[in-house]
């Protein structure tokens, strides 16, 4: 193709610079992206330090890496500086050498790199998209603008610091005395540490990384977890290639108190958390997420599945620059299928086995609930009590006139609008209750009485057993069985 070169088209500094800026990164996965390179160059120590301080404002991310030589550090700085199809090491979390660059301008206009490499002296670049707008060339300054930043690193063997200066996107012209924008600063590193809990749990939680927040450790949040009591089901692992597919199944939610409940829920809360959990060498991309196979429903919210695969599938999973999204290719896709559908049966028995859905609708079984859904010819579900229910069935059959007007009452009168406020106030009203184990003596005594009416009635003692205990909430207590005789 050299015979047809005509020109040398050079991207304008300006307009490029500028255009990285808009990549789709937040605050939470632009740190998270720092914090990739810094679990690349081997580091086992990350501190991220802000300070609010209006235009002055700063966010810092250092760690005790590897460092890098003077042109370790410019080919760092530059922009497209490594070739996405080369082959990387399988700790490296990187992939098209954009990471630094984009992530850095998406949050601040002034980029400042200072690393020191073992037996090396500190160096230091620093990109700023002021200067830059202001000269159109692409140059590299060899500037920090304030020393003491240098001096973290002096302590140290060999390491990096990432500095972001400028935070136009964050605070933008605002003052420091601008309560408001100072308290939106802080509430966004407050998402921005829940963020890194989850993203890196399992580099914590193996004791790979430590990540001090304002010199705090940070926590790791296992989305599936495994400190819970009782603790979750967890599936045999499949690998398929260098995929490897875990489920888990959380207990149901009335199991684990209040406060767990509250805490295991993480920032978004149980009903969002379902679905899968895409890792690329153990570095979480995608969080609670069904990839169109499935839809999140109440029953599945119990189903969680880890789905890990090595960098040396980034292209077959289409990963982007901010490593924030993933598909799965073709043939994957199929397995995931198959052990979503097994995860949300699992989940949905354990869910509905409270008497909160219709199980017969779902597991195609024998069991009467005492309520059920239907939709009418408008299009509108409507909530009946399920006249096959034996206790349903028993009062109609005494031929009160009253009975049915009364059923009907009630399910043209069901609570819809209550139940819902009180659940998007706070889920835990319902989903924290408690079944004890062991019927009360009403319950018992209303199956003994039941069970008397049916035999009187010439049903088989087996058949009145059968259809009393395959009923709610008779079914919730094997116990009753052993005293219908």
């Amino acid at each position: 193709m050299k015979d047809f070169i005509a020109e040398t088209a050079k991207p304008k500094p300006k307009s490029t610079i500028n255009s990285y800026r808009s990549f789709g990164y937040n605050l939470s996965t632009a740190i998270a992206d720092i914090i990739d390179n810094s679990i690349s160059a081997n580091a086992s120590e990350i501190h991220i330090l802000y300070k609010w301080d209006g235009q002055k404002s700063f966010i810092s991310i250092s760690d005790n890496g590897n460092g890098m030589k003077l042109e370790e550090l410019v080919q760092a700085m530059t922009p497209g500086s490594k070739d996405p199809e080369e082959e990387r090491h399988e700790k490296d979390l990187g992939r098209f050498g954009m990471g630094l660059k984009t992530a850095s301008f998406s949050q601040c206009k002034r980029l400042t790199c200072i690393t020191k490499k073992e037996n090396y002296t500190i160096i230091k670049r620093c990109w700023d998209i002021d200067f830059i707008n202001q000269e159109n060339e692409w140059f590299l300054l060899d500037f920090v603008s304030d020393t003491s930043f240098t001096d973290t690193l002096e302590k140290q063997r060999s390491g990096t610091l990432i500095l972001w200066e400028k935070l136009d996107r964050i605070v933008g012209d605002a003052q420091s005395n601008n309560e408001a924008v100072k308290n939106a600063f802080y509430q966004e590193m407050i998402l921005v540490r829940e963020h890194l809990s989850l993203v890196f749990h399992k580099f914590i939680e193996s004791k790979k990384i430590k990540i001090y927040f304002q010199n705090e450790e940070i926590e790791p949040y296992n989305p599936f977890l495994l400190n819970l009591c009782p603790k979750p089901e967890m599936g045999l692992p499949e690998v398929f290639g260098n995929v490897e597919i875990t489920y888990f199944i959380l207990p149901h939610m009335s199991e684990i108190g209040k406060f767990d409940y509250e805490k295991s829920g993480g920032a978004l809360g149980w009903f969002q958390q379902q679905g899968f959990y895409i890792y690329r060498g153990d570095r979480l991309l995608v969080s609670g997420d069904w990839l169109g196979i499935d839809k999140k429903r109440d029953y599945a919210k119990l189903a969680r599945i880890s789905v890990n695969f090595s960098n040396s599938s980034d292209f077959n999973w289409n990963l982007d620059i901010k490593k924030s999204t993933a598909t799965p290719p073709i043939e994957i896709r199929r397995e995931l299928s198959r052990i979503a559908k097994i995860a949300i049966m699992k989940s949905a028995k354990i869910y509905n086995w409270r008497g909160q859905k219709t199980i017969s609708q779902i597991f195609n079984s024998n069991f009467e609930p005492l309520w059920k859904d239907e939709i009418t010819r408008e299009g509108i579900k409507k909530y009946k009590i399920n006249r096959k229910h034996p206790v349903i069935k028993s009062l109609l059959a005494d031929n009160n006139k009253l009975i049915p007007k009364v059923l009907k009452l009630l399910e043209e009168n069901v609570p819809i609008e209550l139940i819902l406020g009180n659940q998007n106030e706070d889920p835990a009203f319902h989903e924290l209750e408690k079944h004890s184990e062991t019927p009360n003596d009403d319950l018992l005594n209303l199956a003994v009485e039941l069970y008397k009416i049916y035999v009187q009635q010439g049903i088989p003692e087996s058949l009145a057993k059968q259809q009393i205990m395959s009923s709610t909430p008779f079914n919730i207590f094997p116990l009753i069985n052993d005293y219908l005789k």
